[in-house]
């Protein structure tokens, strides 16, 4: 899919820009983006199950062709649609938060102010983004059809109270028949760079991911990618299987067959203990994927988790 992004910069320079992502990439940050919590091997039934529930919004042939595709008439349904929309646009504001701003990691916003003991009963934007000079919040939206108000959206990533360099409105609209993206910098202030959260937040989110490195359950190899060295944990459904007790009836979703014709694999950084332990900081360069390659059966992410799969 490419999408046709309006890019405005903190002085209002405006940039055309078209970005393509790939099914695999945006599996990752539609499984991921807005997550309050950790990625953890428990959390793959939903994962696994919101792709099955979504499936008609991303056929292949429609997605190759820049847009999502609706299911049909029978089974159409105006609230499934709507949080569908939703979803896609907190996931491609992810990307472009990659792509565009060349962010570290991203986390959902209310998962920061649960960190700082933060009332929850107020305004906030869906998102907060660290890179390497700077933090900032993300109001993401996604539409069927027209971007809506943008001063409205620009607004809303104001609120929250978490101090930031600057916010992004980021609205993907015509989401059914050709994918754009507003993506806009309102604002701009000079504020200490938090360290501490940053490291506190990711220590959560590695930690969650280290979970799949127990060979109990999961098989997993060393490969190096770009010069850096990664896990490759197999994702099979027999793997799965010994997670989920056998009153969940996991046994019974015979479609988790369809595991062993694409081969998942989950990719983490060869030094996730240490960022388990830790977290990191903006000392930690991001991982630029290179998309020259045109390669797509793999994807990692700038935060190092990827995803692999056989074409």
């Amino acid at each position: 899919m490419n999408i046709t992004v309006e890019y405005i910069d903190q002085v209002g320079t405006i940039f055309n820009q078209d970005h393509r992502l790939t099914r695999l990439a945006f599996a990752k940050h539609f499984a991921i983006a807005g997550q309050g919590y950790a990625p953890r091997p428990q959390k793959l039934i939903r994962t696994i199950a919101m792709f099955f529930h979504y499936s008609y919004y991303l056929q292949r042939q429609a997605f190759n062709n820049d847009h999502f595709s609706l299911p049909p008439i029978e089974l159409s349904d105006p609230t499934d649609k709507g949080q569908f929309s939703n979803l896609a646009g907190k996931g491609i504001a992810d990307f472009l938060s990659k792509q565009i701003d060349q962010s570290l990691f991203t986390v959902n916003y209310e998962a920061a102010m649960r960190l700082r003991n933060m009332p929850l009963n107020v305004g906030r934007p869906d998102l907060l983004s660290f890179k390497q000079n700077s933090m900032f919040a993300i109001e993401a939206k996604g539409f069927s059809s027209g971007h809506g108000n943008m001063t409205t959206h620009k607004n809303q990533s104001l609120t929250g109270g978490i101090p930031v360099n600057f916010t992004v409105a980021s609205v993907s609209y015509d989401l059914y028949n050709n994918v754009k993206c507003k993506y806009h910098d309102p604002f701009n202030d000079n504020v200490p760079y938090d360290n501490e959260m940053l490291s506190n937040l990711t220590r959560n989110y590695y930690t969650g991911l280290l979970e799949f490195l127990n060979q109990k359950f999961f098989e997993y190899r060393e490969f190096e990618f770009q010069g850096e060295k990664f896990y490759e944990i197999e994702l099979t459904y027999r793997h799965l299987e010994k997670i989920f007790p056998d009153e969940f009836g996991f046994r019974h979703f015979w479609y988790f067959q369809i595991f062993e014709f694409y081969k998942p694999k989950l990719i983490l950084p060869k030094n996730i203990r240490e960022y388990a332990e830790r977290g990191i900081t903006n000392e930690i360069r991001p991982f630029i994927f290179d998309r020259k390659e045109q390669d797509e059966s793999i994807y990692i992410d700038n935060d190092r988790v990827g995803l692999r799969m056989r074409r």
